[in-house]
């Protein structure tokens, strides 16, 4: 009860009222929707795939509850969504457009029939819909943009508010709701979404045999950003009691064998949170070379980069990151898009926790992941600013939208946060037991960073742990790197990491010195990959090239790094390089960022290759010249990257 007292007093003291409100905020900034008036329940989407107009028409079919009396239920959508019909309890209604949003979207009011306002009451509300080709939810790939050429391919990206551009909805992660769906494709295809597929294809009745449906049934609730689809020529491989890989067929066999260890993520995962995996399924879909994310933790179907694929199990850490989001992300949700490190920065924590127990170094591999996170985390606000808001762990996101906001901040400051709290409740093992009750309190809810804080406190009191020292507002909501006082977030040995940094310290200090192919290959790929991001760290914060070029020509001959097809030291190699001017690289990087749409790597290629005056023009001819082949999200950040949108990243989404 004293430590209980004591912790309520401190944040008494401490929270300012303005301060309070932020944290708080349960306000959802990146929704027009009447996500207050009604509460929504189930989805049934009906839905037909057309790869010549690139459209998916059909019907979403919303079941929900009326909380507030309401003339009209406004749902997101965009301009390019059309919607062509719409009843509201079988009653034919007319719906209409409401004024565009710049971030937002257009939103689309339902009228409600007068008789059914009442609190309390259901209702059926069916839209007729199709999408448009230029839908910020999808992309469209010709065969030529696929491994096997033959086919097109189809998959959706609804995360953060990209769901509104393929069915209307109530496109804010604390509208979670279960949902069916029929998708009828091209015979030779195959359709898979994140939720359990019901049976196998059937044939569309009284068709010609040129389509065939497929049937799904999610009936854990998910927000809006978690429904999934792709389509495409796949085939599968089992390769664990509850994970299927699908890919391109030629692809199969290397994807099974490269994730062929998941189930080890998952039951470790399991143990850590002392909650079972709620999902049932945990299959992959390796994606397209345009996928612009390492992974989407979409339930029952993650999708991943096949830039994963190193030949190597070295990058499989990516799927452990997925996994967790079982538990933090998709069953424990942020209940807006300004609490997103309560997704990401408590997935960064469990994945890190579960390649631990996995690991023979043990905590060892903890500190030297550490160190990596703090070193992405320094990158990240370097290129915000560090007095940037949106360097705070809760950003003001009003107008703002999310694409804009995303960096590592969420995903490492929330980490650093953890480790401090971690160090607060008396460590490791202290703290897992608080991830319990944490993951347990909070499944298929959503929370603020306030929930969070209260709830932590309130376990502290209960514990007799003494919390009143976290300075709650500094963590949450001031901008830049955390305070280096913070116990528990920078006091992590380098004893992992020393043979990969002492090799940087004799570069650096001797360019010309004794160098050997064998020292660098004795590395395992996590050390490769922390040489080449600690040269690349303490060349930008040199701000000039640390090494002469005929150093950074040797240690490639040595080291054969242009030549590595492992995507994570192939992207850092390649900026050192620009780093330090140098030339022979640009036909690479321009190579690399031609087949790839993955935006960690990408972006910051076109960035450091668009600061070099004299390659900036081959940066943007480059990305003129490949943009249609890009994601929708990943060349509209890419346009602001390399200045060619007067709107920075704002582009309509209307």
């Amino acid at each position: 009860r004293a430590c209980r007292r004591e912790n309520n007093l401190a944040l008494s003291r401490v929270m300012s009222h303005d301060a309070e409100a932020r944290i708080g905020c349960t306000t959802d900034k990146s929704t027009l929707a009447s996500v207050t008036a009604f509460s929504f329940k189930h989805l049934s989407l009906s839905l037909s795939v057309d790869f010549a107009t690139k459209e998916i028409a059909g019907t979403a079919t919303w079941t929900v509850i009326v909380a507030e009396a309401a003339e009209a239920l406004v749902l997101d959508t965009t301009a390019g969504l059309a919607v062509t019909a719409a009843t509201v309890n079988g009653h034919t209604v007319e719906c209409r457009s409401l004024a565009p949003h710049e971030c937002l979207g257009t939103p689309l009011a339902v009228p409600v029939p007068e008789a059914e306002r009442e609190p309390g009451n259901e209702l059926t509300v069916s839209l007729t819909y199709s999408t448009s080709p230029q839908s910020s939810a999808l992309q469209w790939l010709p065969p030529a943009q696929t491994a096997g050429k033959q086919r097109p391919y189809m998959f959706s990206q609804c995360q953060a508010i990209h769901a509104r551009a393929l069915f209307p909805c109530a496109d804010a992660p604390t509208c979670k709701f279960t949902y069916d769906a029929e998708v009828t494709v091209p015979a030779w295809a195959t359709a898979l979404m994140s939720a359990e597929p019901q049976g196998g294809p059937q044939e569309v009745p009284a068709g010609d045999g040129s389509t065939r449906r497929f049937a799904f049934q999610q009936d854990r609730p998910v927000p809006s950003y978690l429904v999934a689809v792709a389509v495409g020529e796949l085939g599968s491989k089992r390769v664990g009691p509850r994970t299927t890989v699908w890919a391109e067929p030629c692809m199969v066999e290397a994807v099974a064998w490269e994730f062929g260890e998941t189930e080890r993520f998952i039951a470790t995962a399991e143990d850590l949170t002392g909650h079972a995996y709620d999902w049932s399924r945990y299959d992959i879909l390796c994606m397209p070379p345009s996928f612009p994310y390492g992974g989407m933790e979409n339930p029952c179907l993650t999708f991943a980069t096949p830039t994963l694929l190193a030949g190597d199990r070295s990058l499989a850490n990516v799927i452990c990151h997925e996994v967790a989001h079982g538990w933090t992300g998709n069953l424990v949700t942020n209940h807006t898009w300004e609490h997103f490190w309560l997704n990401e920065g408590w997935t960064r924590w469990l994945e890190n926790r579960v390649l631990t127990r996995l690991s023979p170094h043990g905590e060892e591999l903890y500190n030297f992941q550490m160190q990596e996170s703090l070193t992405h985390l320094e990158e990240a606000v370097s290129q915000f600013g560090a007095t940037s808001p949106l360097t705070a762990l809760v950003p003001p996101l009003d107008g703002i939208d999310p694409d804009d906001a995303f960096s590592a901040v969420p995903y490492e400051k929330g980490l650093a946060l953890l480790n401090h709290l971690t160090s607060v409740a008396g460590g490791h093992a202290k703290f897992e037991t608080f991830a319990k009750a944490y993951i347990a309190a909070y499944a298929r809810r959503t929370l603020t960073s306030a929930d969070f804080r209260a709830f932590f406190c309130e376990w502290c009191g209960k514990e007799g742990v003494d919390c009143s020292g976290v300075e709650w507002e500094k963590w949450l909501l001031e901008p830049g790197m955390p305070d280096r006082a913070m116990q528990g977030v920078y006091d992590y040995p380098d004893t992992l990491g020393a043979k990969a940094t002492q090799l940087v310290e004799r570069w650096v200090s001797c360019p010309e010195g004794q160098f050997t192919a064998e020292e660098y290959a004795a590395l395992p790929p996590p050390l490769k990959t922390h040489f080449l991001e600690s040269l690349l760290a303490r060349s930008h914060k040199a701000g000039a090239p640390l090494l002469p070029l005929a150093a950074l020509q040797r240690m490639d001959e040595l080291y054969q790094l242009t030549a590595t097809r492992n995507a994570e030291l192939r992207c850092r190699w390649q900026r050192v390089c620009l780093c330090h001017r140098a030339a022979f690289i640009v036909p690479e990087v321009v190579d690399f960022v031609a087949t790839v749409g993955r935006m960690k790597f990408v972006r910051p290629l076109y960035r450091e290759l668009f600061a070099w005056e004299e390659q900036s023009a081959v940066a943007v001819r480059t990305f003129m010249q490949h943009r249609d082949g890009y994601h929708p999200i990943c060349s509209k950040m890419l346009s602001a990257d390399l200045k060619l949108d007067g709107k920075s990243a704002k582009e309509q989404r209307t």
